[in-house]
């Protein structure tokens, strides 16, 4: 448990008082598990809140669940009923991001309006997403939406029992990747170890798939980090909807996703991982139609161990062989490994 540090307060030369102060910081740390530090809370000051009558009014907040950098991790912002603030890159936005490029310099604002919180896009260029829609103006946010600005996203609570909405959020914080929702790689390593020694006691086969974003870097470098995160969100949405529900799917990091599939064969295997591959080349693309030019693809490289006694270890080896063949060989395609060498299901 850990304080953050307050605040400097600017000079009077026409710059604002700091708004976040030591009283109001949260004390959950996550510098352990995110190169983030430490949680926060934003508090509007007494000229920036509008007050309104009613008894039925409830604090709202949002927390900032992924950034490009993983920045700040975990830190909330709180709306007292009758706020209002104001999100972008400029330095006299409440909650600014002058390092986050996507982010236009006044690109969005939330209005605590007494029972409703609406978002309001500011004309910014790379517009603002409710659950992954593009709004066109205002949204009135529901709890538990989450919303982008830029390549930041943020969650959205807004109940009576706050505390209890909150911790939650920052324990699926904790194990899920906050742009895509699927686990991340800290629960992919506690679970992988468990589902291993799972099939060598029941002596059941035991599938790694290891999939990674074709010429990513290209999506950011041509079309920007806002579109790049539209691509890691879309691909990973095909491969949960694909794979099955003991399946263990996960981010493993940056544009590298990976599932662990309990009792599944070889030929079972093969066409899942096929499957991926063509929703991935189909519907990812087709879902990104307002993105000029732009084609998404993976390559896929697959490990199925049999009954015997196998390592984590080797788990990953052996898939990650598979993987590096599919980018070897051309991508867009599916790896088996086989031996000492992969096999590939080549298009």
């Amino acid at each position: 448990m850990t304080d953050a540090p307050r605040p400097k307060e600017q000079d009077s030369n026409g710059s604002k008082r700091a708004r976040m102060n030591e009283s109001s910081t949260d004390s959950i740390d996550l510098a352990q598990l995110r190169e983030s530090g430490h949680t926060q809370a934003w508090q509007p000051s007494a000229s920036q809140e509008r007050r309104v009558a009613g008894a039925g009014e409830i604090e709202a907040n949002v927390i900032l669940i992924a950034h490009p950098e993983n920045r700040t991790l975990g830190t909330r912002f709180r709306l007292r009923p009758g706020s209002v603030i104001e999100i972008g890159r400029s330095p006299t936005s409440e909650i600014s991001f002058p390092e986050v490029l996507s982010i236009s310099r006044a690109h969005a604002r939330l209005e605590h309006q007494g029972s409703n919180v609406v978002i309001e896009d500011l004309g910014s260029t790379n517009g603002t997403y409710v659950n992954d829609r593009l709004i066109q103006k205002t949204h009135q946010l529901r709890s538990g939406d989450r919303f982008q600005v830029g390549a930041v996203h943020f969650k959205f609570l807004h109940e009576r029992d706050v505390e209890n909405a909150y911790h939650l959020a920052i324990y699926d914080l904790v194990m899920r990747d906050g742009l895509t929702e699927i686990f991340n790689k800290r629960k992919y390593d506690e679970e992988v170890e468990r589902e291993v020694a799972r099939a060598s006691r029941y002596a059941r086969p035991l599938t790694l798939v290891l999939l990674d974003i074709d010429h990513f870097k290209a999506v950011n470098d041509t079309h920007g980090h806002a579109a790049g995160d539209r691509v890691i969100q879309a691909v990973a949405k095909q491969i949960a909807a694909a794979a099955r529900a003991e399946d263990l799917v996960c981010r493993y990091g940056g544009e590298e996703f990976c599932f662990v599939a309990p009792n599944l064969g070889v030929d079972e295997t093969r066409a899942l991982a096929e499957q991926i591959r063509q929703r991935v080349e189909r519907d990812v693309t087709a879902s990104l139609h307002d993105v000029p030019q732009l084609k998404v693809t993976v390559s896929v490289g697959v490990h199925t161990r049999g009954a015997g006694a196998a390592t984590v270890a080797e788990l990953i080896d052996r898939a990650d062989q598979a993987l590096y063949r599919s980018k070897r060989t051309g991508r867009n395609r599916v790896s088996m490994f086989a031996g000492p060498k992969a096999t590939s299901l080549v298009l």
